[in-house]
């Protein structure tokens, strides 16, 4: 089974347009993909570390696979296929700041994958490990490069916490009692989505971040929004 699966279509744009659904559709890994749950999807875009992918290989069922990591293990901090409480757990404000700073090569590479992709085939999936840090920033730069609002872009972003507020909880509890309060609570942080994370990363992006530190061309934009708008 997918975790924190779903497709972005539906959402709007500002000029009112909306996101065609089976386009692009965002998860946590495939470890436990079913076949019938990636029934429409034609490529699929693994932004998880090669230590990452070791731990938990994608089950794709014959769909084309891209490996397409944002950071190395060391830039992402965290791994949640190790027991949280054997790490050091970042500061995700920090961590978001940072990849958005670092890693602007591989989210370019990511996004001109994504805008590049030939839709008539099938709808794009992208992934990390929880749906949520990773995943989550290269959503937040596909929407806005397709002229979705801030403000609807967060909300998809939050919709994580569905399915990762549960298990923050449990996670935290269960630590409280074996490694204590302030472990209990970072290990919490890194499993939920927190606006203060994506409003960190639209800081550290400035203006004009697509187009000036991703360097992509407003055809490509043009040509992306043709393809998965109506």
């Amino acid at each position: 089974m997918i975790q924190n699966l779903r497709d972005l279509g539906g959402l709007k744009t500002a000029e009112g347009k909306t996101i065609k659904p089976n386009c692009l559709i965002r998860s946590a890994h495939l470890y436990q993909a079913t076949e019938g749950e990636l029934a429409g999807v034609s490529t699929v875009i693994d932004l998880r570390t090669p230590g990452e992918r070791n731990q938990a290989p994608d089950q794709t069922w014959q769909r084309e696979y891209l490996p397409l990591p944002v950071c190395t293990d060391e830039q992402a901090g965290i791994s949640h296929e190790r027991d949280v409480s054997e790490q050091l757990l970042p500061d995700f404000t920090y961590l978001y700041e940072r990849l958005i700073d670092e890693c602007a090569d591989s989210f370019r590479t990511i996004v001109m994958q994504i805008m590049g992709h030939d839709f008539t085939k099938g709808a794009v999936l992208w992934h990390c490990t929880e749906g949520k840090d990773r995943c989550g920033l290269t959503t937040a730069l596909i929407l806005e490069s397709l002229g979705v609002e801030r403000d609807a872009i967060m909300e998809d972003y939050l919709k994580t916490n569905i399915v990762n507020l549960p298990k923050a909880i449990r996670i935290r509890e269960r630590l409280m009692t074996t490694h204590g309060k302030e472990m209990a609570e970072e290990a919490y942080q890194a499993y939920i989505a927190d606006e203060r994370y994506l409003k960190a990363a639209w800081s550290a992006m400035g203006a004009d971040y697509i187009s000036k530190k991703l360097k992509i061309d407003e055809e490509t934009v043009e040509r992306f929004r043709a393809a998965v708008l109506h």
